[in-house]
């Protein structure tokens, strides 16, 4: 299939994507500094917004940006070719949200996404085109940036010796976890999962909006801005089933959960507040778990009263129809599921 060069939909691209302000780094140079912090290492998400600044102002000889290109992907009805060579699309704008909602866990996870979309771009432009030398230019810039940025923190991070150190602790932790779980019935997974389930603001219960994801026929827009759909019915499902291997595969179902909220709703919205403060409730809890400073809310070692089967079986119940979703399970709790939801877990908790 030829591959056309598309001249002028970069800077509309670029301004329709994003208006914040940028400020110019020197033309002439190929890796442009970065603002310099104080001596103490710097946070993973840290290091990653500095490193996608430093390559999203970063101007070329001719004064342009050279992510313009990159900022958002060609839309599908104005360049439906791109989408039959381009396997997984990605711009820059879904970095940004990535980003503001903490989705990497180090400078590595980033690199793969700038990575992916050089890919992409060398893979649909000619190469003697212009977008295909700036996508080249690109990766070249963050990887400067990144070791520079990376020398200045003092961090490793990126090394496979690290990485594997650190897999290896995970893996320690959750066989700890397991052999706690075999030992005297507790289950680390119902805990974390409690965590969510039992957090509250003001008396007011923050996981409601989490438990089913929207209806396709109300929210479509839903579905074409979130790429992975997941609610707590899904999290519920998989404890309920042994699905997880370890704490960390629910921690990552739980995050993409606040991901998927960050990412649709507005940063100062309630929902957007909720999935934040939720993610600090049970992030914190899973280090207690794994340090062993668990509270034990249940002995039991069977799942059928536990919170999990009670959010499983209502929400199976509740996908029937809109009707018997309003009948079973009200904003409020008071459909005859929540009630049995209630009763089942206070007697739970007084034993």
């Amino acid at each position: 299939m030829s591959k056309r060069r598309r001249n002028s939909s970069a800077q509309s691209r670029y301004e329709d994507g994003d208006d914040s302000d940028e400020s110019s780094n020197p033309a002439q140079s190929p890796a442009p500094s970065v603002t310099a912090r104080k001596k103490k290492k710097l946070d993973p998400s840290e290091l990653c917004q500095q490193l996608y600044e430093s390559i999203r102002n970063f101007k070329k000889e001719d004064g342009s940006t050279l992510c313009d290109t990159f900022i958002r992907a060609p839309k599908r009805r104005q360049e439906p070719s791109y989408y039959e060579v381009v396997a997984n699309p990605i711009d820059l704008l879904k970095v940004q949200q990535k980003l503001k909602t903490e989705a990497y866990e180090d400078v590595e996870d980033l690199r793969g996404d700038i990575e992916l979309i050089v890919k992409n771009a060398k893979a649909f432009y000619k190469p003697d085109s212009v977008e295909y030398g700036d996508a080249c230019q690109l990766l070249e810039v963050f990887n400067a940036n990144k070791a520079k940025l990376v020398e200045q923190d003092g961090q490793e991070g990126g090394s496979s010796e690290v990485k594997s150190a650190r897999k290896i602790t995970r893996h320690r932790k959750s066989m700890a976890i397991d052999d706690e779980a075999e030992d005297d019935g507790f289950d680390p997974y119902e805990e974390l999962f409690n965590s969510v389930m039992t957090a509250t603001d003001e008396n007011r219960e923050l996981h409601r909006m989490f438990q089913l994801l929207p209806s396709k026929k109300l929210y479509p827009d839903y579905y074409d801005v979130i790429d992975h759909p997941i609610d707590l019915k899904c999290v519920a499902v998989k404890i309920q089933t042994n699905a997880y291997a370890t704490l960390n595969d629910m921690e990552k179902d739980l995050l993409q959960i606040v991901k998927n909220a960050c990412t649709f709703n507005e940063p100062g919205s309630q929902i957007y507040k909720d999935a934040k403060t939720l993610k600090r409730i049970f992030m914190a809890r899973k280090l207690d778990i794994e340090a062993g400073r668990s509270r034990k809310s249940s002995n039991r070692k069977g799942r059928g009263a536990s919170l999990s089967a009670m959010v499983a079986a209502l929400k199976e119940e509740a996908e029937s129809s809109d009707d018997d979703l309003d009948d079973s399970m009200d904003t409020e709790g008071e459909g005859p599921l929540w009630q049995l939801f209630d009763q089942l877990y206070n007697t739970a908790n007084t034993n």
